[in-house]
């Protein structure tokens, strides 16, 4: 059963890529533009109407469920029939986090985090991060990295194959030090994602 079970994961996520990279090559034929080393999640929503207005620079990572609208229809029904729209930029080494919503006539970085959760609404300056509804600067981007490299060197930090690669047999001992580590704000890294998904695009 296990087996047949398998087989039929696999073959729906063979199936979901295939969909996934079918619409993403769309989207370029019609005007997207990405850079080299771009993460796009597969529920990553991207203005199928306007993909020409969206450019995505180097070394991007777009996160599950963000949405890229260069559209704004709010108007139509009370203007007769005019929707505004406009350019996203989102320029090199830019994370946009899970449900994050981009509005039209952005331009964001280079070098800015956007934290999960975020609707986008103005620029966001380079070298920045940014939360909240709508998304405001927290903090410099230079800082967010300096810090997460020092928590690296006090560790702890884990192997990544050893964790996600094995968790239908990762050990109790092993979830119960992680755990640990993490209480009261406590930090745990994981190492050995390159982040070469199947959802990166132009690695070469």
């Amino acid at each position: 059963m296990m087996t047949l079970y398998s087989l039929a994961a696999k073959a729906c996520r063979l199936v979901s890529y295939n969909i996934y990279r079918t619409r993403i090559n769309r989207l370029l034929t019609n005007g997207l533009t990405i850079g080299k080393n771009v993460t796009i999640a597969k529920n990553a929503v991207i203005d199928s109407g306007y993909p020409y207005l969206i450019r995505i620079g180097n070394n991007c990572s777009i996160a599950e469920h963000v949405r890229l609208i260069a559209h704004d229809a709010a108007t139509f029904k009370f203007t007769a029939g005019y929707a505004r729209i406009g350019k996203i930029e989102i320029r090199d080494n830019c994370f946009i986090g899970d449900r994050t919503t981009i509005l039209p006539g952005v331009t964001i970085g280079p070098n800015v985090l956007v934290a999960a959760g975020s609707v986008v609404t103005r620029d966001i300056p380079p070298n920045s991060c940014v939360a909240g509804v709508p998304a405001r600067v927290y903090g410099r981007f230079e800082d967010y990295i300096e810090r997460n490299m020092q928590q690296i060197a006090e560790g702890p930090v884990y192997e990544f194959d050893n964790l996600v690669g094995h968790l239908d047999t990762l050990d109790n001992e092993t979830k119960t030090e992680i755990w640990e580590a993490v209480q009261s704000g406590g930090h745990a890294y994981v190492r050995g994602f390159t982040g070469r998904n199947p959802y990166t695009w132009n690695t070469e």
